[in-house]
């Protein structure tokens, strides 16, 4: 039995609300028996994990019965009269009008916002915990962030833009919702009723394409882009508009929002489309999904297809079709069983109401530019130096020499790039690879300044959620530098005295785990599935290097020590000077 917390007083002003003190106990029998659309519970306020810690000291949650009015509420863990509570979330039993911005606090780790009744506000932005708004939304943009985040919103939801990067975000309905936006691959979802072959209605959840692109509804002056070519929301977007109360959204690209014109850019598109030289299917992949033109004749007529597969287990297929003989455009979303044929299946034509159609024409417009895209090798060439996030191992020594400057690459990473020509990136050791990065721009995130980003030298890929393993430059000669990784989710941590010790941590054949505290090896041989090409790496290393394979994850914890032990100490002091903060392990 889980020992009930004292509350330490009984009500807490926030953001000017006064609220009630409750405990878990009490917040559970308010929370504990929401669900998804799966009905599965939700919350589990005693799970002691990120979202609910209970190694915080008086650990509360703060509860209005009553409807809410607010100017702006951004969440936090505590108050500056009382920084010794730990606020594990905000419950709304009534409705939640906030007149500027609605905030989460960290994209990392937040308090959970859970309104029983209606959210109105300008902006909503939210993360870092699962959110639950159980009586609808209204708002202009509602943005999800970061995969530490998720969303479920039940009721109505009228918005003019949700936008997900990176995190999670169900709907039961979308009542009035002028664009849905996924930064990358498919994160909202929405549930639809469908039938099954008998005729019983049932309700389903599924992944919604996007159906713009930021630029066709955000001012521009809100957007940036990403290292791999995307349209993002800029990092100004929260100082000058969301806390200020304004939009970020531009009322006047009605055209592009509204495809207003669509029928005459669709025509367009196909007859240019058309005039292109070649037998049969016109077919690209990009970003991991496939664009195609297909011409065909059915039933006596003859019809051009554009079509965008969504792969990667979401099996989404957006069509749509232009019928030469009766100048007729359909549109149709689809989605596919394993074996390509539909399991759910919506068809109209373009001039039909709501937003449920606008995910074909945003994938229309996208199947031509990635269709028209000029494809040289140079051009590829560029791409790949700037698109760096999947491994390619067919970029030249001359091209993978530039990152280093004027610094001779050591011999011994020399003898790997040879090595991974021959067998590929990621086929000898666990999520590794060999990279091309020439702008820093990872690095940068650290810091701006040009002393920090010019001593390291990124080389290859570390794991398969993004870190990177990079030289520390305080030689002149790279030999004699250690290896440091970077973090995708935080952490730059010493791994390897020198090329050789990394090349030999790799024969353990799986990716380091890095944190902000920490960086290991950590095979789990209950998962482990071996490297094609795992054998004939370690008989190289140890024909190249006289170098036995590393066979336990204690093997790898020596050789990373030795090089925490001759480094880790100078390695913060430089970190520290730059104002970057490290983690308790390396204290």
């Amino acid at each position: 039995m889980i020992n009930e917390e004292k509350v330490p007083f009984e009500t807490l002003e926030f953001a000017g609300v006064t609220f009630k003190v409750i405990n878990r106990h009490a917040a559970h029998d308010i929370i504990g028996n929401l669900t998804n659309f799966n009905d599965e519970k939700i919350y589990n306020v005693f799970e002691d994990t990120w979202r609910f810690p209970d190694y915080e000291e008086n650990p509360i949650f703060l509860l209005a019965e009553d409807d809410v009015e607010m100017d702006s509420f951004e969440m936090d863990f505590s108050t500056e009269e009382h920084p010794d509570v730990f606020i594990l979330g905000f419950i709304f039993k009534g409705n939640l009008a906030v007149k500027k911005l609605i905030s989460s606090f960290d994209t990392d780790n937040s308090p959970a916002l859970i309104v029983l009744g209606e959210t109105t506000s300008v902006n909503i932005t939210l993360f870092g915990s699962v959110h639950y708004l159980g009586g609808g939304v209204q708002c202009d943009a509602l943005l999800g962030e970061y995969n530490h985040g998720e969303l479920f919103v039940k009721g109505d939801v009228t918005a003019w833009l949700i936008y997900s990067d990176d995190m999670l975000m169900h709907f039961e309905r979308f009542t009035d919702v002028q664009a849905i936006i996924s930064a990358n691959r498919p994160d909202i979802l929405i549930c639809s009723n469908v039938a099954d072959e008998n005729g019983a209605v049932m309700t389903i959840e599924n992944y919604f394409p996007s159906t713009h692109k930021l630029s066709d509804i955000v001012h521009d002056s809100f957007i940036e882009i990403s290292d791999y070519g995307t349209e993002i929301l800029g990092n100004n977007y929260h100082e000058d508009a969301f806390k200020q109360g304004l939009s970020i959204l531009d009322y006047e690209k009605t055209e592009k929002y509204m495809y207003t014109n669509f029928r005459d850019q669709f025509i367009e598109i196909i007859n240019v489309l058309s005039e292109q030289e070649f037998i049969g299917k016109i077919s690209k992949e990009s970003e991991g999904n496939e664009y195609s033109f297909i011409p065909f004749e059915y039933q006596g007529k003859k019809y051009s297809q554009i079509s965008e597969d969504i792969a990667n287990g979401f099996n989404i297929r957006l069509r749509a079709l232009w019928c030469h003989d009766t100048e007729e455009i359909t549109l149709l979303l689809e989605y596919l069983h394993e074996d390509g044929n539909p399991k759910y299946q919506w068809a109209n034509n373009e001039t039909a109401p709501g937003i449920e159609m606008f995910c074909v024409k945003c994938a229309v417009i996208k199947a031509f530019e990635v269709l028209t895209a000029a494809t040289s090798e140079e051009e590829d060439n560029d791409e790949d130096e700037t698109e760096y996030a999947e491994y390619d191992s067919s970029f030249s020594l001359e091209d993978f020499s530039v990152q280093f400057g004027n610094y001779a690459i050591p011999e011994d990473l020399l003898k790997l790039y040879e090595f991974e020509q021959e067998f590929s990136a990621e086929t000898y050791s666990q999520c590794f690879g060999l990279t091309i990065t020439n702008e820093k721009t990872g690095i940068k995130t650290w810091s701006e300044k040009e002393e920090f980003y010019n001593s390291f030298i990124e080389f290859a890929g570390a794991n398969g959620s993004g870190s990177s393993y990079a030289y520390w430059v305080i030689d002149n000669d790279l030999k004699n530098c250690p290896i440091v990784v970077f973090g995708d989710e935080g952490g730059i941590h010493v791994v390897a005295e020198n090329t050789r010790k990394l090349i030999h941590l790799l024969t353990l054949d799986t990716e380091i785990s890095v944190d902000f505290d920490s960086a290991y090896f950590f095979k789990d041989e209950e998962y482990y599935e071996e490297n094609e090409n795992k054998e004939e790496f370690q008989q190289w290393v140890k024909k190249e290097f006289n170098l036995d394979p590393i066979e336990t994850n204690e093997g790898t914890e020596e050789i990373v020590n030795e090089a925490k032990a001759k480094y880790k100490k100078r390695l913060n002091d430089f970190l520290i000077s730059f104002d970057i903060e490290i983690g308790e392990d390396e204290e």
